[in-house]
């Protein structure tokens, strides 16, 4: 379905089909839940590990970045799959986090982004026991 608000433009020269993508794409994004921590894994080949920007903010990770496009000269495009440009994923963290522990690895087209699970914290329940030593008069 297309978004109405972001229009795709096509245009046809001479039997080639000129396509301009104008709204922003969503690299695959795997979430998987372990005992002990939370893993984001953003499928996004052709960038470097300092082209990501990871924020967590209150209980969300936000990832953005930009993947830049070769820009071919003289080229028609026959098929065009591959998502450039600006791309941003929001994941909902399901508990808190271990903030200081979050780390993030790029690796052979893979982003890899591991939150630590923030242990429960211990609520003590306290006893209230019946002062006898102050009695009614």
């Amino acid at each position: 379905m297309q978004d109405k608000t972001q229009p795709e433009r096509t245009w046809r020269l001479d039997n080639y089909v000129v396509w301009r993508r104008t709204t922003p794409f969503s690299p695959p994004t795997d979430i998987i839940e372990l005992p002990d921590k939370l893993v984001v894994l953003l499928e996004i080949a052709g960038m470097r590990a300092g082209d990501f920007k990871v924020v967590l903010l209150d209980n969300r990770v936000i990832i953005t970045g930009t993947r830049e496009h070769p820009g071919w000269q003289n080229a028609a495009y026959h098929q065009v799959e591959i998502g450039y440009g600006d791309f941003r994923v929001e994941v909902l963290l399901p508990w808190s986090v271990e903030r200081e522990d979050v780390g993030a690895s790029y690796r052979d087209g893979f982003l890899e982004i591991n939150l630590p699970r923030k242990p429960e914290m211990n609520i003590r329940i306290v006893d209230v026991q019946a002062d006898d030593t102050h009695q009614q008069e």
